[in-house]
């Protein structure tokens, strides 16, 4: 989100290009807006690519069969800023946004803390890992909290029925499946012998029943309805809102909504009145719902990520109600809950991409397709040379009671391949849509982002949006020359006589030079002695 702060002092192109090097990724072609964080991104993103095939030539290596290349769909969080405001009423969702859960120390799942009842009758408290290693938790992650308990119940009765066991003598007489969740604890309490599998199904009805509670405790029905109204422009009747006002103040006076609750319903109708509020209403509103502090920052900072929030007197087409309308659903598209109507804007952009109907003007490549799309024939290639599915999602089914990544379901998909990032956050409604999209147009799709967003961490960073952007880390250490060897003072002669090495040869010995040696001391000798005497005749 620092992306869209104000601060002059902020190396906001530093950051990007360090997110470039992290996200590079080898596709047929980038598509972004490009006068926007997402547009210098890709460019940046294209450079690196180009730099690596230029010292890899051989990249990529050929593959057998040969695949269609992947597109790289880069946006950034000011192309929907409701999605991450809206109450999304899925069981992973539910636990991120309405409990107070950690990550684990792997980062590849979250914790839990919840309290139980023992045998004895008091109370205890347990923490539970949810990771992709839980496969009940995968089960049912992505479904609606009303689906979530009938399938736990489902879940549950397909284990009994494996274990023959269980149905000895463990369960309770008249009862040999159970038709809810107290069913489900009253015979999970019966399976002693089962304490892992007891543990997992506890644990998630734990979590189940505490999101409901909050949900009654916090009045989240009203609240969630008048949100999607706000946020689709209309009416679970398809109606257009005429009530918007009159509904949010008596909960934003109520003492139950959360203040951050309040905030979500403040920014969303900003959103909703597309044009901003008049000073006056604006300040009204904030008194009603009493609003101090970073809850007024994050409002009043809707503007770094293109919301108007002050009404001008002759207000310009805003981009939101392009963006509202293309969220409402068709008229022939089945809704299964009146709480989960929106539909993500990234998930219409995924959608318009498989049907070949996204802006060019908006969304462009940074680089020329190097396919020919006449090659294909009409019809079945889309921007880019991608073959296209031929599949609207307006005219499918809803996938909520679609399990595509329960265990056992092996899906193969075909056609290129299409991978999103969203600078800014992606929210869990988002990652849920890359779900169903997948198994409705039968494609890989990946999403990534610069981190996974929550309610209440989109309020907490709008509201800081002002201050100075922390300085990013490489994922690369910088190279560090070493320091040169320490070398001591040395005399440069013996430095040099030090490297030479001088030996002489042992002499050779034999016998005719050692009588040579010989007779030549016995001359010597004798010369000698001759010196002597002479010397004693002249001094006598």
């Amino acid at each position: 989100m620092s992306v869209f702060g104000d601060n002059r002092n902020a190396d906001l192109n530093g950051s990007l290009a360090i997110t470039a090097k992290q996200v590079r990724t080898f596709s047929e072609g980038t598509l972004s807006s490009q006068a926007s964080p997402a547009g210098k991104l890709a460019n940046m993103l294209q450079r690196e690519i180009d730099n690596f095939c230029r010292l890899n030539p051989n990249f990529p290596p050929p593959r057998t069969p040969p695949q269609p290349r992947a597109t790289l769909l880069i946006i950034d969080r000011s192309i929907d800023p409701a999605a991450p405001l809206l109450h999304e009423f899925t069981y992973q969702a539910m636990i991120n946004d309405l409990l107070d859960v950690s990550p684990s120390e792997n980062l590849n799942g979250i914790k839990y803390s919840y309290e139980y009842h023992q045998s004895d009758g008091s109370m205890d408290t347990k923490e539970v890992l949810l990771d992709e290693d839980d496969n009940v938790y995968k089960s049912v992650r992505h479904m609606h909290i009303a689906e979530c308990s009938d399938r736990l119940v489902e879940k549950f009765n397909e284990f009994l029925a494996e274990n023959k066991q269980a149905d000895a003598g463990d369960r309770i007489p008249g009862k040999t499946t159970a038709k809810s969740l107290k069913d489900m604890k009253d015979m999970l309490s019966n399976l002693p012998q089962y304490q892992d599998l007891k543990a997992k199904y506890s644990a998630h009805l734990s979590i189940a029943q505490e999101c409901m509670s909050y949900f009654e405790r916090h009045k989240l029905n009203s609240v969630g309805n008048l949100e999607q109204n706000m946020a689709t422009g209309e009416t679970a009747d398809g109606e257009t809102p005429k009530t918007i006002v009159l509904d949010m103040v008596p909960l934003l006076d109520d003492p139950h909504v959360s203040s951050a609750d309040k905030a979500r319903l403040l920014m969303l109708y900003i959103i909703w009145k597309e044009g901003g509020l008049f000073e006056d209403d604006k300040r009204k509103l904030l008194e009603h719902a009493k609003l101090k502090g970073e809850l007024r920052d994050a409002i009043n900072n809707l503007p770094l990520i293109g919301v108007k929030v002050t009404r001008v007197r002759n207000p310009e087409k805003s981009f939101f109600k392009k963006r509202r309308d293309r969220s409402k659903r068709n008229k022939d598209e089945e809704t299964p809950y009146e709480l989960s109507r929106y539909v993500p804007v990234v998930k219409k952009v995924m959608e318009a991409h498989f049907n070949n109907t996204l802006d060019p003007a908006q969304f462009s490549f940074t680089k020329e397709s190097d396919m020919d799309s006449s090659e294909h024939g009409p019809g079945n290639v889309g921007q880019g040379g991608i073959p296209a599915s031929g599949v609207s999602l307006r005219t499918t089914k809803p996938t909520w009671s679609k399990r595509a990544n329960s265990p056992g379901m092996n899906r193969v998909a075909n056609g290129a391949k299409l991978i999103v990032f969203v600078i800014g956050g992606a929210t869990y409604s988002e990652i849920r849509s890359v779900y169903e999209l997948a198994e409705s147009y039968n494609k890989d799709i990946f999403i990534g982002s610069t981190e996974l967003l929550t309610p209440c961490k989109f309020l907490d960073q709008l509201a800081h949006l002002h201050d100075p952007v922390p300085s990013s880390a490489s994922i690369i250490p910088p190279y560090v020359t070493p320091p040169p060897p320490r070398l001591e003072p040395i005399n440069k002669t013996t430095s040099f006589l030090s490297h030479m090495t001088i030996t002489t040869p042992p002499p050779l010995i034999t016998k005719s030079s050692s009588a040579s040696l010989a007779t030549a001391e016995k001359t010597e000798e004798v010369k000698e002695k001759k010196k002597k005497k002479g010397l004693m005749r002249l001094f006598g």
